[in-house]
């Protein structure tokens, strides 16, 4: 019987472009000081989609890595993070201009 993975997320990608081991990473997911949340073998397995992750869990993730969970599950910073990041930085003034300006950009490559 083929083992179905489990849902996809960007996990893996995150934590590379934060320059981190599956370790360090496990490592700032503690539960309480000195108690894992996760060992840094469930975390690979959760990566490669071998074993499910609970919301806890991701969400530890995503403030580990500086991040949402949407954008663990929704966004790959390998293709996306640049924009992603600058965004998220801005006021909601120059965030709304960025975004139409994207809006113009888009339309001209389409």
């Amino acid at each position: 019987m083929e083992k179905k993975p489990f849902k996809k997320t960007y996990i893996r990608e995150w934590r590379k472009k934060r320059h981190l081991s599956l370790r360090k990473l496990a490592a700032r997911l503690e539960a309480e000081p000195g108690v894992e949340l996760i060992s840094f073998v469930s975390l690979s397995r959760i990566e490669t989609g071998e074993q499910p992750y609970s919301q806890p869990v991701l969400e530890a993730i995503a403030d580990a890595l500086g991040v949402t969970v949407s954008m663990l599950l929704e966004h790959n910073p390998e293709k996306e993070g640049a924009v992603v990041d600058l965004v998220r930085r801005m006021d909601d003034a120059t965030r709304q201009e960025a975004i139409a300006f994207l809006e113009i950009l888009a339309k001209r490559s389409a």
